[in-house]
């Protein structure tokens, strides 16, 4: 049986800086939904895996400023790495899964600003 849980991650622009990162608690399961909590003024956005052989890009959003959700999905591969099609063409998309803590990354922001972000997870 699964369970869907909800992580936290803040991160807060220090004076005199643009950029800040946080990370999450270790999470193991398939995001469902990211909900982004933005401040007044406009800044990027990223949350990636971390402490995995390879980090994934999750979320990857440009300047704005106006709270979201958002449902990231991956493209569904085969043994090969290849993307699996509907007919070739059409990808067949998939929750990401992870397994370890999740980096939240934001460029190019206001100081003293800070954007929190929920990570909605299906955990086995």
């Amino acid at each position: 049986m699964s369970n869907i849980r909800k992580y936290k991650v803040s991160a807060t622009v220090a004076a005199g800086a643009t950029t800040a990162s946080a990370y999450s608690s270790p999470i193991r399961g398939r995001i469902l939904a990211v909900g982004i909590d933005y401040p007044a003024h406009t800044c990027t956005v990223d949350l990636d895996s971390d402490g995995e052989a390879a980090a994934q890009k999750i979320v990857d959003l440009g300047a704005a400023n106006t709270d979201t959700v958002i449902y990231p999905r991956t493209p569904s591969q085969d043994h090969t790495g290849t993307d699996v099609t509907f007919d070739g063409t059409n990808e067949i998309y998939e929750p990401f899964v992870v397994y370890g803590r999740v980096k939240l990354s934001l460029a190019s922001a206001t100081a003293g600003e800070t954007v929190s972000v929920t990570i909605v997870v299906e955990e086995e």
